[in-house]
């Protein structure tokens, strides 16, 4: 654990860090507000969804990548759209999350810069 003291006007801060934490992870508004300054968004087409079970199954593959923010599963469209943290993974390796937590085909169609 390391602290840091700094005087702001009369205000004496205090900063802690603990084993690798920063604000951004002990504090999940701060967290998001970050993520949000530094997202992209892929299209993935999922090949295979049949039910709502199907897109859930989708979801929650995709959210376990590492940088991946939100996924939205269509079942209509055959597709998931994923905000993610480009510093932090790439459409490749959620589509590939996908497939192997599913079992259904999935490749990345486009990037959107945000």
């Amino acid at each position: 654990m390391a602290m840091s003291l700094k005087r702001l006007g009369g205000t004496l801060l205090v900063g802690l860090a603990v084993g690798g934490a920063t604000l951004a992870s002990m504090r999940p508004d701060v967290a998001a507000a970050d993520r949000a300054n530094t997202s992209d968004t892929s299209v993935v087409n999922v090949e295979g969804m049949t039910c709502a079970g199907c897109a859930v199954a989708v979801k929650m593959a995709a959210g376990t990548v590492d940088g991946v923010t939100s996924v939205d599963v269509s079942l209509e469209d055959n597709q998931a759209r994923v905000a993610y943290d480009p510093a932090r993974t790439t459409p490749r390796a959620i589509a590939e999350a996908i497939t192997k937590g599913t079992g259904f085909t999935a490749e990345p169609v486009a990037a959107v810069r945000n």
